[in-house]
C-alpha cells in the first residue's frame, strides 16, 4: 500500500467546501479566526497574478493616494488592488498610517477596495469600492468614506425573515485573469458599497443573502436563499427585491437516522451564477433534525449545490448533494436529507497500479446524494476483501477503506464488505454484508481523484422524519438500481425483507416502474422487532452485480 486516505468528511472540511470564503483576515494581520457552524464576517480582496513593486518616480509617472474613513468617521487604510487593464499587472501600494500610495504610468486601471470598520478579525462593517476603469493621466487622490456608501440589502416575501448570512462580490476578467473580491456579512456586520461607473468588459457585481424566519415559526419556518447578479457595474440601487414569483419553493425535511440532533446544524448551499464564475460562496441556514422548513431559491440564472449535517453527541451526521440543481420560478418540489432506507454504496478507483475502495456505509435512498454519516470508525468493525479473477488479492481490517496493488490489465473483480455497527447517532445499518462484482482495467490518472460507483440499490419510500414506516400495513418502496459506471440496464433483480433481524425472510414482489426502477409493496406485520432488514440482488449484462443484506435498513412504528 502506497498511501491511505479515509472517506471521513469532518465538519471543518464540510464548512470549507460549503462556505469557502476566507474566515481569516485577508490582506490584513495574519491571526486566524476559528471556524464554527455559525457563519461569521469575512473578506477577500482579489489580486492580479502579475505584480510590480512601486517604482521610483519617473517624469511620466503619477502618484496614487487612497484614503479610507470608516462608518465611525475614523481614518483607516483601505485594502486595495490596482490592476493595469492592458497587461493585467497589479501595482503594489504602500501603506503609511491610514493611507495607501503608489506610482503608476499613464493608463487605464481597475481599482477595487474594501474599507473596514472595527476589529479586522471581526469587523462591524465592510464597504466595497469598485472603479472598473480608472483612467490615470495625472496624480489621483481618492478618499473612500464608508459613511457615504449605501447599505446592501434584500427584500423577501416574508416580513419576519431576517438576514442570516450575506455576500457581495466583484468578479472581473483582466488580461485573461478572473479576479474576485468578496465581502461577507452577518446580522451584526453590515455590507455596503459605492455605485460605480459602467463598463462593457467582463465585470459583475453579485449579492447573495440567506434570510430566515425563527425556527419556532409554524407550520414551518421559511428560508430565502437569494441571488442577484448585476452586469457591468455596481448598481445605484443596492436594495434588491425578490418577488415570490421569481422563486422556487423546496419543502425540505431534515430527517434523522432515528436519533434526534443535539441542536441545529448548517444546511449550506453553494451559489453558482451562470456565466459569471468567480470564487464560490455559500448561503447557510440553521436546521435541527428532525424538522421541516420551506426553503425558497432564486430560480433563473443560478445553480445551487447543498450539504447538510447535524450533530449528535459530538458526531457530525453529514450528507452532500453531489450535483448542482437549477429551479424553475413558481414551482414547488420537496427534498429530504438523511432519507431512509440506509445501506452502503461503493466508489472505487483503479489507476497507477492501485485499486482503492471507499464505501459509504450508511448512504441513503436519495439518488444524487452521498451520506458520510457512517464513515467513523467508532463503533464499527468489519472487513473489506478484494478478489481478482476469483483469487484473493487482500483484505483490509478497516471496512471504511482498502488500497491494493493490482495489475493494469482488465480483470473481473469482487469486493466483499462485512460490517457490524453500534453507533450513537444512528439506529440503522447495524449489520451489512454486501458483495459487488465488476470488470475493471487501469484508468489514467489518480485513482483517488477518478472514483466511480458500482451497481447498487437506492431504496426509499414515504418514511417519516425518523426513518420509519407504519407497522401492520402494506408499504410501497421505490427501488432503484443505480447503474454502475460503464454498466448497462439491470437484467436480473430480487428483493427480500425480514422483520426479525434476518432470522426469516419474505420475498417482496417487484413491479417494473421504468428502466432500473421498480415498486415493491412490503407487507409490514403488526408484530415485529421495530425494524426491517432488506436483501437485494441485481446484475446486468456488462458484468456488474450486487448482493446486499442490510440489517435494520429502516424502522417501523
Amino acid at each position: 500500500m502506497r498511501r491511505w486516505r479515509t472517506a471521513l468528511i469532518s465538519a471543518v472540511a464540510l464548512a470549507a467546501l460549503l462556505v469557502p470564503v476566507q474566515s481569516a483576515v485577508a490582506d490584513g494581520p495574519g491571526e486566524p479566526r476559528q471556524r464554527d457552524a455559525k457563519p461569521g464576517p469575512s473578506y477577500q480582496l482579489g489580486h492580479g497574478k502579475k505584480k510590480t513593486q512601486a517604482r521610483a518616480s519617473a517624469l511620466a509617472d503619477h502618484t496614487i493616494t487612497l484614503r479610507g474613513v470608516d462608518i465611525n468617521g475614523q481614518p483607516v487604510a483601505p485594502l486595495a488592488s490596482l490592476i493595469d487593464l492592458g497587461t493585467g499587472t497589479e501595482y503594489i501600494l504602500s501603506q503609511s498610517g491610514g493611507t495607501l500610495t503608489g506610482t503608476v504610468p499613464d493608463g487605464d486601471y481597475s481599482l477595487t477596495a474594501i474599507v473596514l470598520t472595527g476589529n479586522p478579525y471581526a469587523p462591524d462593517d465592510l464597504a466595497l469600492y469598485g472603479d472598473p476603469t480608472l483612467t490615470v493621466g495625472g496624480d489621483v487622490d481618492l478618499t473612500m468614506d464608508a459613511r457615504t456608501a449605501t447599505e446592501i440589502s434584500s427584500v423577501s416575501p416574508s416580513a419576519t425573515a431576517t438576514e442570516y448570512q450575506s455576500h457581495a462580490q466583484l468578479v472581473q476578467t483582466i488580461a485573461g485573469q478572473v479576479i474576485t473580491t468578496t465581502v461577507s456579512g452577518t446580522p451584526t456586520t453590515g455590507l455596503r458599497a459605492w455605485p460605480s461607473a459602467s463598463t462593457t468588459r467582463p465585470y459583475y457585481f453579485t449579492y447573495s443573502e440567506c434570510k430566515t424566519e425563527p425556527l419556532t415559526t409554524l407550520p414551518s419556518p421559511r428560508v430565502y436563499k437569494l441571488a442577484f447578479p448585476t452586469t457591468g457595474q455596481i448598481p445605484t440601487n443596492l436594495t434588491f427585491t425578490a418577488p415570490e414569483s421569481s422563486l422556487a419553493l423546496v419543502n425540505t425535511t431534515y430527517a434523522s437516522q432515528g436519533v434526534a440532533s443535539d441542536g441545529v446544524g448548517p444546511h449550506a448551499t453553494i451559489v453558482d451564477y451562470d456565466g459569471i464564475g468567480g470564487s464560490v460562496v455559500g448561503l447557510t441556514n440553521p436546521a435541527s433534525a428532525p424538522s421541516t422548513q420551506r426553503v425558497y431559491y432564486t430560480a433563473n440564472g443560478v445553480k445551487w449545490r447543498s450539504d447538510y449535517f447535524y450533530v449528535v453527541g459530538g458526531y457530525q451526521v453529514a450528507e452532500r448533494d453531489t450535483g448542482p440543481r437549477t429551479f424553475t420560478a413558481g414551482t414547488t418540489t420537496s427534498e429530504t436529507w438523511h432519507k431512509a432506507a440506509f445501506g452502503p454504496t461503493m466508489p472505487v478507483g483503479h489507476g497507477q497500479g492501485t485499486l482503492i475502495a471507499r464505501p459509504l456505509l450508511a448512504d441513503t435512498g436519495t439518488l444524487g446524494h452521498e451520506n458520510f454519516s457512517g464513515n467513523y470508525s467508532d463503533g464499527t468493525t468489519g472487513t473489506l476483501t478484494l478478489y481478482r479473477n476469483g483469487t484473493l488479492v487482500g483484505q483490509s481490517t478497516n471496512p471504511l477503506a482498502g488500497d491494493w496493488t493490482v495489475p493494469a490489465a482488465a480483470a473481473n473483480y469482487r469486493l466483499d464488505l462485512a460490517v457490524q455497527r453500534t453507533v450513537p447517532w444512528s439506529l440503522y445499518a447495524k449489520k451489512i454484508n454486501t458483495s459487488w462484482t465488476f470488470p475493471s482495467a487501469e484508468r489514467p490518472g489518480d485513482p483517488f481523484a477518478d472514483q466511480r460507483d458500482l451497481l447498487q440499490p437506492r431504496i426509499t419510500g414515504a418514511f417519516d422524519s425518523s426513518g420509519r414506516a407504519p407497522s401492520g400495513t402494506t408499504f410501497p418502496l421505490d427501488v432503484v438500481a443505480q447503474r454502475a459506471a460503464d454498466g448497462s440496464a439491470v437484467t436480473s433483480v430480487s428483493l427480500k425483507a425480514s422483520f426479525n433481524d434476518g432470522v426469516t425472510w419474505t420475498t417482496v414482489p417487484l413491479t417494473a416502474n421504468g428502466t432500473d426502477r421498480w415498486t415493491a409493496n412490503v407487507t409490514h406485520p403488526s408484530v415485529n422487532n421495530g425494524y426491517v432488514a432488506l436483501r437485494f440482488t441485481a446484475s446486468d449484462s456488462s458484468g456488474f452485480a450486487v448482493q446486499q443484506t442490510v440489517t435494520r435498513a429502516y424502522g417501523l412504528n
